[in-house]
C-alpha cells in the first residue's frame, strides 16, 4: 500500500470544501436566478379594505395586492385564478408585514367585501415582473386598467377584468342608440 493515499484523500476533501465554498459565495449574489423562487403557482389569498398609500407610493384601488417583495416584486403584473369573482389581472403594488411566502392581499374598497372573500387557495401567474420602482408599479397598473377594460368591452371575464370590473360596466348609464351590452360568460 501506498502512504500518499491518506494525503491524496484530504487534498480531495480541501477541494471539494473549497468547490461548495465558491458555489455558497456565488448562489448568495444578488440577481442570481437560482435564488429567486418560481412567483408562479398556489397561494393563499386573503383581503384587505385599508384605502391609502401602497408601498409603491399609488392609492389603493381595485386591482392592487400586496405580496411578499423577494417573489413577485413591486410592479409585477399577475393574473389570479380561482379566486371567484375576483379572478382576474393584478399590479404588485403594495408589501405588509404578514404577507411572507406565498401569500397575498387583495386590495377591495370595503370590509364587507374582505369577510365575504375570506381566504382562498388561489393560482398566480407571471405575466410580467416588476424591478420593485414607482414608476414600473404606475406602467403596469395602467396596462392592467387597460387589459381590464379591454376585457370587459369583450365581454371576457377572469381573465383580466373581474366580475367585479363587469358589474361596474353594467351599472354605467346606456347611451340612447346605444347596442345592449353582452352577458359576461359564465
Amino acid at each position: 500500500m501506498s502512504t500518499e493515499w491518506p494525503w491524496a484523500h484530504l487534498t480531495f476533501v480541501r477541494n471539494r470544501f473549497i468547490a461548495a465554498a465558491v458555489l455558497l459565495l456565488c448562489s448568495s449574489l444578488p440577481g442570481r436566478a437560482a435564488t429567486t423562487p418560481s412567483p408562479n403557482g398556489k397561494y393563499v389569498a386573503t383581503a384587505y379594505s385599508v384605502s391609502g398609500k401602497t408601498a409603491s407610493g399609488q392609492y389603493t384601488h381595485r386591482h392592487v395586492v400586496a405580496a411578499d417583495p423577494d417573489i413577485l416584486p413591486i410592479g409585477s403584473r399577475i393574473r389570479i385564478q380561482r379566486a371567484g369573482r375576483y379572478s382576474g389581472e393584478y399590479v404588485v403594488a403594495d408589501t405588509g408585514e404578514k404577507i411572507v411566502g406565498r401569500k397575498l392581499d387583495i386590495y377591495m374598497p370595503s370590509t364587507a367585501e374582505c369577510k365575504k372573500f375570506g381566504k382562498k387557495k388561489v393560482r398566480v401567474t407571471l405575466i410580467e415582473r416588476g424591478d420593485g420602482t414607482t414608476e414600473t408599479a404606475r406602467a403596469a397598473d395602467q396596462v392592467v386598467k387597460e387589459d381590464a377594460a379591454r376585457d370587459v368591452e369583450k365581454g371576457v371575464v377572469g381573465r383580466a377584468a373581474t366580475e367585479t370590473d363587469w358589474a361596474a360596466k353594467k351599472r354605467q348609464p346606456q347611451t340612447p342608440g346605444a347596442p345592449a351590452q353582452k352577458q359576461p360568460p359564465q
